[in-house]
């Protein structure tokens, strides 16, 4: 297969050592990856690994293996069976996928393997400097961190190329880039310091939060410039519309208003909390949670002992839209089980991708190939790897608090393939949590102190916002 430009700069950089590779979703992570592995395997650098979601495993480097460079032999080492995992290890292949639980509990094999490469996918999921997969992963570049809950990982063998791929590397914050760097760069206090603490000192400052015993820490922006220059070193940054030349997209909001049933509900539910977090400024994760609620009600239903259905005004909506837009496909997205069960009942010809589907890889296919006409889909299930570019219109049945998850949705239908505009719609229930959550996302708001504004009243509603 013939490479994009930035694709041929992107895989002679990775032919020089370890990089990491921050590229937009849609401008082909995955081939990339591909084609430095297959440099290092014909220089004699031994087999491979992959480590990336569990969701993607086949659907995006199973398949694209196969259709990028089938002369490389890549075997999936998932398997609900723990010894099937070990099995597959000691074959020879030259290249093996795992989701990062199995790597994390195949680490030691992992290690006896003595891979001569490795590409972490998704690298976000190692953007906590604490987590056991992190300090696992950190270990094969030769980091060594400090255990937690008598859980070690020592520096035994290290995978000399290393790769992190990332189209949202550090979506809340920019300490979040410290393990995905040191993974490339490895010990030696190259970039950023091998310690995280004296990392963070360097480049944040700490905020205490009154008299709490609790500090906050906020980035430096004198020392901005220093930071992005030191990480140019080792990182590149792929936008998408610097990279392929890609139709517009255009974000939709329609406005749902809720029945008498379903406002009451909310105002009742909403002047409670107003009440339990009148004259609180530090609990914001407690309002995020509590909120939660909330959400559930601008979707006419709330959970308890037995879910409760109040009302259908925002299905209502949704189903007039599903008759604008006619015969096309639709990705809809939506983060609630309720939700999901709901949405399969009333839409024909409609399959999910979410906790409860027994064969993610049937329901893909079904819908790349056109046999199903509506995907409903949750964000942390399907908003990553997946290629959808059959479909160019997308509905937000329901909010997600995740930047991340956002930009990884949207970009399931605005990748390397598709050749019409995308369309995506919000549904926003008016005067309602669902216009912070929104403003939170499309702004890159702070969503605590966002939240806490709403439940005090200080809120602007979604018809004076501009479109993302």
């Amino acid at each position: 297969m013939e490479l994009f430009k930035h694709q041929e700069v992107g895989v002679e950089i990775g032919k020089r050592g370890s990089h990491a590779f921050f590229w937009d979703c849609g401008t082909g992570k995955s081939c990339l990856g591909l084609n430095i592995i297959k440099y290092w395997q014909q220089a004699g650098s031994g087999p491979a690994l992959v480590v990336c979601p569990l969701s993607i495993i086949d659907a995006a480097w199973i398949n694209d293996c196969k259709k990028f460079t089938p002369e490389l032999d890549i075997v999936s080492l998932w398997s609900p069976k723990p010894a099937d995992r070990k099995k597959r290890l000691i074959e020879h292949h030259d290249i093996y996928v795992c989701n990062f639980e199995t790597f994390k509990s195949l680490f030691a094999e992992i290690q006896a393997k003595q891979f001569g490469t490795i590409i972490v996918d998704e690298s976000s999921k190692m953007k906590s400097p604490s987590s056991q997969t992190t300090r696992a992963l950190l270990a094969l570049a030769g980091i060594k961190t400090r255990g937690k809950g008598g859980i070690a990982f020592p520096v035994n063998h290290i995978i000399r190329h290393r790769y992190v791929l990332s189209g949202t590397p550090a979506p809340n914050k920019e300490d979040e880039y410290w393990s995905q760097i040191k993974f490339v760069t490895g010990p030696g206090n190259a970039v950023f310091s091998d310690n995280y603490y004296a990392f963070r000192s360097r480049y944040f400052y700490a905020v205490p939060l009154g008299m709490t015993g609790v500090s906050i820490w906020k980035f430096r922006a004198s020392n901005k410039q220093e930071f992005m220059d030191t990480m140019t070193q080792v990182a590149n940054v792929v936008r998408k519309q610097d990279a392929v030349d890609l139709p517009d997209q255009t974000h939709e909001i329609r406005v749902v208003t809720l029945s008498k049933p379903e406002q009451a509900a909310y105002n009742e539910l909403k002047e409670e909390l107003v009440l339990q977090f009148e004259n609180e400024s530090v609990l914001a994760t407690s309002a995020i949670v509590e909120t939660m609620k909330l959400r559930q009600l601008t979707s006419g239903f709330l959970y308890g002992e037995e879910t409760h259905q109040i009302g259908t005004s925002k299905l209502d909506e949704l189903k007039a839209l599903l008759d604008e837009i006619g015969d096309n496909q639709v990705i809809i997205w939506a983060n609630f089980k309720h939700e999901i069960a709901t949405l399969l009942k009333e839409l024909p010809n409609s399959e999910a991708i979410w906790s409860g589907t027994p064969d993610r890889d049937s329901v893909i296919k079904n819908f790349q190939q056109g046999k199903t006409k509506y995907l409903i889909a949750n964000p942390a299930s399907a908003a990553h790897g997946l290629t959808f570019v059959n479909c160019s219109y997308a509905v937000y049945y329901s909010q997600n608090y995740s930047y991340e998850l956002q930009k990884q949705s949207e970009d399931r239908i605005h990748r390397i393939g598709q050749k019409w505009p995308c369309t995506y719609y919000h549904l926003i229930a008016k005067g309602t949590i669902d216009e912070v959550i929104y403003k939170v996302v499309s702004k890159k708001a702070d969503l605590s102190t966002e939240v806490l504004n709403f439940l005090r009243g200080n809120v602007k509603h979604v018809n004076q916002y501009q479109t993302a």
